[in-house]
This record gives C-alpha cells, sequence and structure tokens, in this order.
C-alpha cells in the first residue's frame, strides 16, 4: 500500500512537471468613466458690481470644461434677463423689474453674441486636457453714460456642458 501511495505521488509530480508551459498569457482589462463637468469660478466682487461706472472687460469668473467624450463638447451660455426678454443683448434688471443696464460678454477673451438669450461659446471636438481647459469670463458695461436709476440689478448666466 506504501508503494502504491509513493508511485501515485510520485506519477502526479511527474505529470504537473510533464504538464508545464514555457509561456503564459494574462488578460488585462479596465475601463474610463465618462466625465462631462463644468465648474464656475466666481471673481470676488462678481455679487457686488459697481454699475454706475463704465467698465470694460471686468473678469467676473473662470469656467472650466472637463470632457473625455470621444465627439466632442458644446458649452452654452445662458442670460436669464436676455432669456426672459427674448433679447439677443445680456442686461441687468433692477429688482422692480422696470429698469435695465445692458452688458456685454466675452469668453475665453472672445466676444459673445447672444440669440435670445443663449449662444454656444464653445464647441470643441476632443476631449478637454485632464485638467479641464480653463476660460475666462468678462463683462463690460456703460453704466456712468447710459445713467439707470438707483437700486439693485442683476443677471444670472448659466453655463451648460453637452455632449455632441
Amino acid at each position: 500500500m506504501k508503494k502504491l501511495i509513493i508511485v501515485t505521488a510520485v506519477l502526479a509530480v511527474l505529470t504537473v512537471v510533464v504538464s508545464a508551459q514555457t509561456s503564459g498569457t494574462l488578460f488585462l482589462q479596465g475601463s474610463v468613466p465618462e466625465i462631462l463637468e463644468i465648474t464656475v469660478n466666481a471673481e470676488p466682487g462678481s455679487d457686488a458690481l459697481d454699475l454706475s461706472i463704465d467698465a470694460s472687460g471686468v473678469k467676473v469668473a473662470t469656467v472650466i470644461e472637463r470632457s473625455n467624450k470621444r465627439t466632442g463638447y458644446t458649452v452654452t451660455l445662458e442670460s436669464s434677463n436676455a432669456m426672459a426678454a427674448g433679447s439677443d443683448t445680456p442686461q441687468f434688471v433692477d429688482t422692480t423689474g422696470t429698469a435695465s443696464l445692458n452688458y456685454s460678454i466675452s469668453y475665453g477673451g472672445s466676444g459673445i453674441t447672444l440669440s435670445s438669450g443663449s449662444a454656444v461659446i464653445s464647441d470643441v471636438s476632443t476631449k478637454s486636457p485632464g485638467s479641464g481647459a480653463a476660460n475666462d469670463v468678462a463683462i463690460s458695461y456703460n453704466g456712468a453714460t447710459d445713467f439707470p436709476y438707483e437700486g439693485t440689478y442683476s443677471d444670472t448666466l448659466t453655463f451648460t456642458i453637452a455632449a455632441k
């Protein structure tokens, strides 16, 4: 019986050695999640602008576009007041809703033209850099020249990123 066990053990070891291979394969796989995000970083004072002066190129925010979509992405800007008025010009409106002050917007150094309150401001055909694409938002207005009524004026800008 002992001999049978020893012979079986030796044959098992020889079988493993005989069937050993000289190469092997390893399949590796992973995934990358979709990233499609936008971050709006307001500048200090963007909610306390002096609208009684003429101002040009006042930086009010930095927008960071980040996407790894193969087909690219677009970014749309909407001015809530211009949308409500169906206007092509962004405007600050006072709390009574009866007075306004027009202004202009630049994004990444380029002037923006609205159509009924909105505009596509980025049209990108590839992915962004890993850290995102940063674009400054600046506004210009003529508070001294236009001489608006006293009061508090505001507008809300909405930036939306979408895959193509």
